[in-house]
């Protein structure tokens, strides 16, 4: 007759932060492109996400600190182009 293994209590996962492992100056320049969501609203917060999340994945890079703080600003004044841009469109599409 075969036994049940008996197992004990069960422990969540533990969760990872998005900015665990980044020093405070990257966390700083990820979190930038977030400033589209005071200017936008939905159009600039959904940019800026997408802008933190690609800054996040920079700065956990194996590139060089002086790359990586060119690299981060730059995503962060493509986001703010991309926000633009789709702005204008919307307008358009809206005001004919």
């Amino acid at each position: 007759m075969s036994q049940v293994p008996q197992l004990g209590p069960l422990e969540p996962p533990a969760k990872k932060k998005l900015l665990d492992g980044i020093t405070s100056w990257q966390k700083a320049l990820a979190v930038l492109p977030l400033a589209l969501l005071f200017i936008g609203g939905a159009i600039g917060g959904a940019v800026g996400a997408a802008g933190m999340v690609a800054n996040v994945k920079i700065a956990k890079s194996a590139l060089p600190n002086a790359v990586k703080a060119v690299a981060m600003l730059g995503v962060t004044v493509a986001a703010a182009v991309v926000f633009f841009v789709c702005a204008g469109l919307v307008n358009n599409a809206l005001n004919g």
